[in-house]
């Protein structure tokens, strides 16, 4: 990234990466939900009868989480202080797109192979979550990064968005970081906590990269490197 304008393109790649799975999550839990029953039966019912849904989807939270590692590495690369955050965000993305990878690709094989394999069922549900987990911790630690770097450089409204983010962030690293190792038992926690720090995260990334202060401040440390002696 040379300039401010390509920064603004890549931080609203980087806002829509963050809102498009927190739209499917949104849509996912008010349509679809889960299983209507326990056990193997209600699972495999819920995978049979809804699943071009499902697909539907998790296929348009893979295309965000897609979006936002990329756009997320591009604005690492040259980000200054704010490049463990955007990395937090890209690994976070790719996290998720792992979660999606095995949900779309296993759950609904090992969910018809017969209430004898449901013990292998729960053990892909159990590795899907968890990097599903993984990625809300790792987005959460991103929007605290990234609220901060706002709280320092903005003020008013700005600077209470950085500061909502910071502490929406910081619960759901720590929500998810206890649903990590707690398994399916947090999962709405652990989703809630996660969607609400990316969606708060999406705000403070999408001031961030447009506010003047941000931008003055890498076009210094690029000029600063720029004139650094060379070694040889």
């Amino acid at each position: 990234m040379n300039n401010s304008a390509e920064r603004s393109r890549a931080g609203i790649a980087a806002t829509a990466g963050l809102l498009i799975p927190v739209a499917t999550t949104a849509v996912y839990m008010s349509t679809l939900g889960g299983p209507s029953e326990p056990g193997y039966a209600g699972f495999e019912a819920y995978v049979t009868n809804r699943w071009s849904e499902i697909v539907t989807v998790w296929l348009t939270e893979t295309v965000g989480f897609a979006i936002g590692a990329i756009a997320a590495l591009g604005l690492a690369q040259q980000a200054g202080s704010e490049r463990a955050s955007w990395n937090a965000v890209a690994f976070g993305s790719i996290a998720g797109l792992v979660s999606t990878a095995i949900g779309i690709g296993l759950f609904r094989n090992f969910g018809t192979a017969g209430e004898a394999n449901f013990a292998l069922t729960i053990g892909v549900l159990n590795l899907s979550f968890f990097f599903f987990f993984l990625g809300k911790a790792l987005l959460g630690a991103g929007a605290a990064g990234l609220g901060y770097a706002l709280l320092k450089r903005s003020s008013g409204l700005s600077k209470v968005l950085g500061g909502v983010s910071i502490l929406a962030g910081v619960v759901a690293l720590g929500v998810n970081i206890v649903a990590m190792a707690q398994g399916l038992a947090l999962t709405f926690p652990g989703g809630l906590t996660g969607t609400i720090a990316a969606l708060i995260g999406a705000g403070a990334a999408f001031k961030l990269t447009r506010s003047p202060a941000a931008q003055t401040e890498e076009t210094l440390e690029e000029t600063a490197s720029l004139l650094r002696p060379q070694t040889a």
